[in-house]
């Protein structure tokens, strides 16, 4: 967010042209199947958009943007945003980029906000894997194995596979993972309390 309209207060110190984070929320974390297994993803993202949008106390949100890959499909980042109680007037991107759709939505909601064309966006990624559809041609009745447009000698697998197989071949281990977690959420929480 660039805090360049003088009408509005700024949540956090202005950065120059630079996108600066104003508010985070994330939903709770469950497995397939379980607690949250009738829940699907825009009914997941819609309380966390809308937390966001009180806590920025009512600034005008440009555009909201989020990554799914797993979705029943449509713009779910709109219909997120409508169940949330942002209006009609506010747009919805939704980016698939697999694995790393949610981190490609807050990247292009950086550059819309770099490149002028917006003040503030509401960004990240959302995923229901219970909701989600299962891979299938139309009339069978079991998912197929890997999608019809991967070109052939080309792996396609799912996403925990593929991420595990990644991290295996760079040699990020679990223990490696927690603690960047953990330094990234101690800087958030010190940067909050700096303002």
């Amino acid at each position: 967010m660039r805090d360049s309209d003088p009408r509005r207060e700024p949540s956090t110190r202005s950065l120059g042209d630079e996108p600066v984070v104003v508010a985070a929320r994330r939903t709770p974390i469950g497995t397939a199947g379980h607690a949250f297994k009738g829940v699907t993803v825009d009914r997941l993202a819609a309380p966390v958009i809308a937390a966001v949008a009180r806590e920025l106390a009512g600034r005008r949100v440009d555009d909201v943007v989020l990554g799914n890959c797993m979705g029943p499909g449509g713009n779910i980042a709109r219909v997120s945003a409508l169940a949330a109680g942002l209006g009609h007037e506010v747009p919805g991107l939704t980016v698939d980029r697999q694995c790393g759709s949610g981190l490609a939505a807050i990247l292009v909601a950086g550059q819309a906000v770099r490149a002028g064309e917006m003040d503030l966006v509401i960004a990240g990624g959302a995923e229901s894997a219970s909701t989600a559809p299962l891979r299938t041609h139309r009339g069978a009745t079991e998912p197929y194995p890997r999608a019809p447009f991967a070109p052939h000698g080309h792996p396609d697998p799912d996403m925990g596979p593929a991420a595990e197989a990644l991290a295996a071949a760079r040699g990020v281990s679990r223990a490696r993972q927690d603690a960047y977690a953990c330094r990234s959420h101690a800087r958030a929480l010190a940067a909050r309390e700096a303002g």
